[in-house]
């Protein structure tokens, strides 16, 4: 059954989930204490790290000195600088011998102009003396060259667009409402926002697998804890009404022109020379989607045309599913979907035998979905399994301020795989030495997160079958290329995502330079990097990142001279053009690996100074806030919480009745002893709020 969704109309029913025996946000753990205290009182270490940042001094360089210059002077003083036409000025840490050249390199730098555009004038008795390079820095000085010791954006004549009102649109909006910057506008198909992955892709009963306290709107130093979620896993409902909120209170929602698709880009100018981009959007009332993808026969919507000075566009991750079709669905005689977009009725499925084929991330989901719902056994069928990840291990990458080591993941993952006797050392994906002290991780797919899964493998519930794949069907009845037949009454096919050829002709993608297209600074285009690929994991969470990215695509628009003679000059941004290879999944330019993200992200911090001002609170605001949002007891007591629900449903269904009952594997010692353990691998020093969360535990 093809799927046709209206885009005016919301795409599920607000009251569906409420139909469930179980409320997916049940509150969790509520009598279990929390330590006192909020963002608000440790705020303050976002403004002491940037004190160390901003407050830079200038040391002598005694290599720079002539021959017989003699010894030079070390002390330190503090060189007061003004402006000549403004009021501003800055206090400079300098050694006495530093000079006015090595001042200069200092200020240039932080401004952005060229060194021999300053020069620098005191006060000699009664006369203005201006100063040679060589000579040594005065105690107060005056800056001639430049009107302010602040970096000044560039200057345009036409509005900035975004495209997509998902997490990472919606966040970029929220930078320029903070520092009361109105000349954007968002633009969204959708008719509220949330994002393709929640307002389409998802189920009605889909959850966050990760936490929330690194998957919220209004993350960063100037917002409060969010308040809005009842447990660490919010549902798609619940996370929808969050954007819509917090959009609403911010003052985004103003600028943003939903129903609307844009259609067309032209840029105006030469290919050096671009001026600004013109857009063509529509209406879309009347426009539909089929299994993800835009059906242009349906719209019949009123055009537009603006004129705007940047691109900025998040089109979600991966918007179209892998699709397969096999011999005989036609005589399968049940339901067969993708197990996405609320095609499938999961109430019709209760008692029923399921095969679900794929073991991705949503595919994982899909298997809590099923529990739900009271389906009966589950068939989990798979070419190669991947890694799963249980909560506790994301939530101790999420916390974390240093990453943790991949040997440090693996070891936090060995409870649950040790319940379900599979060693998770033996994956393809995992490559590491005999002793186990040190792996990479490599797999197309990234982690299906949640204890469902293993817990629903321990209790007998879901079958994890290892096949080449399907090789035909028949009336309820799968048969697998190893001639192994799975009697079942619906098939899911998790088969994964594809990227939206769409986006590369809208931008006129030719390659993507890092996340700029055609290596152009107003041209931002970013979906999160598919696969995983790593040596450490620093979370596993999507709000960082969309910081991160929103961070650095206002920086590019604001100051495209740092990036075409930084990262773009170093030649050091990984490339990456469409990919046609697969034909069952073809890979448009936009859609980039975890590697290419990786490079991206390293050549920028090297390669652009100004950066690193405004990123480096970045890593203290993703674990203290998020350790105040999840504290370790509290955690632990809502994960076993959930678990136990799930463990008595199934037994009460019949499963796992010959066994010991699976009690929760994590528990506060466990996961302290292994915090200890990172501390003293990666030289994590001990955060502000960590005290009284480990008091709670009795340490």
């Amino acid at each position: 059954t093809h799927l046709h969704c209206a885009m005016s109309v919301q795409n599920f029913d607000p009251e569906w989930a409420k139909h469930l025996k179980h409320d997916p946000d049940t509150p969790l753990a509520v009598n279990e204490p929390v330590p006192k205290g909020d963002w608000s009182n440790y705020v303050h270490g976002c403004r002491d790290i940037l004190a160390q940042v901003t407050n830079k001094s200038v040391p002598v360089d005694k290599s720079r000195k002539a021959p017989g210059f003699g010894e030079a002077s070390v002390s330190w003083v503090n060189v007061r600088l003004k402006l000549a036409d403004s009021h501003e000025e800055m206090n400079v840490p300098c050694q006495t011998s530093t000079s006015t050249q090595e001042l200069a390199e200092v200020i240039a730098a932080k401004v952005g102009v060229a060194i021999d555009q300053l020069s620098f004038v005191h006060r000699q008795g009664p006369h203005i003396r201006r100063k040679y390079p060589h000579e040594e820095v005065s105690r107060v000085m005056v800056v001639r060259g430049i009107s302010s010791f602040k970096r000044l954006p560039a200057k345009y004549d036409h509005p900035r667009a975004i495209i997509g009102a998902g997490h990472c649109g919606l966040r970029m909006a929220l930078f320029y409402v903070k520092r009361q910057q109105f000349d954007f506008i968002v633009f969204d198909r959708m008719h509220r926002v949330g994002g393709t992955s929640w307002m389409y892709q998802a189920n009605s009963t889909s959850k966050l697998q990760t936490e929330f306290g690194a998957y919220h709107l209004n993350y960063g130093e100037e917002f409060s804890l969010p308040t809005d979620f009842t447990t660490p896993w919010p549902s798609r409902n619940a996370l929808l009404d969050h954007f819509e909120k917090v959009a609403s209170e911010q003052g985004i929602l103003p600028y943003c022109r939903l129903n609307t698709n844009v259609k067309h880009m032209d840029t105006i100018g030469s290919k050096g020379d671009i001026k600004h981009y013109e857009l063509i959007t529509e209406t879309m009332e009347a426009g539909m989607l089929k299994y993800g993808k835009l059906t242009g026969s349906n719209i019949s919507g009123e055009e537009g045309k603006i004129d705007v000075s940047s691109i900025c566009m998040f089109p979600g991750n991966l918007t179209l599913p892998r699709m397969e079709e096999y011999k005989g669905e036609a005589e399968f005689d049940g339901d067969i979907g993708y197990g996405m977009f609320n095609e499938i009725d999961y109430h019709a499925l209760e008692g029923q035998d399921v095969t679900i084929l794929g073991h991705g991330a949503f595919a994982v989901e899909n298997i809590r979905t099923c529990c739900e719902f009271g389906v009966k056994q589950i068939y989990l069928v798979c070419r190669r399994a991947n890694l799963s990840c249980p909560r506790v291990c994301s939530w101790f990458a999420n916390r974390s301020l240093h990453p943790l080591t991949n040997a440090r993941f693996m070891k936090m993952m060995q409870p649950m795989y040790d319940m379900i006797g599979r060693d998770p050392w033996a994956y393809y994906s995992v490559q590491a030495n005999a002793a186990h002290t040190t792996c990479s991780i490599t797999q197309k797919a990234r982690f299906g997160i949640g204890d469902v899964y293993f817990l629903s493998i321990y209790m007998g519930k879901v079958e994890l079958i290892i096949d080449k794949g399907i090789k035909r069907l028949s009336r309820h009845t799968v048969h697998l290329d190893s001639g192994r037949k799975l009697t079942c009454q619906a098939l899911l096919k998790l088969l994964g995502l594809v990227g939206e050829m769409e986006n590369d002709r809208l931008l006129k993608v030719q390659e993507m330079v890092g996340f700029w297209v055609n290596g152009d600074p107003r041209r931002y285009l970013v979906a999160e990097p598919v696969s995983v690929m790593s040596t450490s994991m620093g979370g596993t969470s999507f709000s960082p990142g969309a910081y991160s990215w929103g961070i650095q695509g206002i920086y590019m628009i604001d100051y495209p001279k740092d990036f075409i003679d930084g990262p773009l000059a170093g030649g050091l941004l990984p490339k990456h053009s469409v990919d046609l290879s697969d034909e069952a999944t073809p890979r448009p330019a936009y859609v980039v690996d975890a590697r290419h993200g990786t490079q991206t992200a390293m050549t920028i911090a090297m390669s652009v100074p100004g950066l690193q001002e405004l990123e480096a609170t970045a890593g203290y605001i993703k674990a203290v806030r998020y350790r105040l949002c999840h504290p370790i007891k509290k955690f632990l007591a809502q994960a076993k919480e959930d678990w136990d629900y799930y463990a008595k449903k199934m037994l009460d269904e019949g499963f796992g009745k010959d066994k010991p009952y699976p009690e929760y594997p994590y528990t506060p010692k466990l996961v302290v002893d292994m915090y200890k353990e990172h501390i003293n691998e990666s030289g994590e020093p001990p955060l502000p709020c960590d005290a009284a969360d480990l008091a709670l535990c009795g340490f």
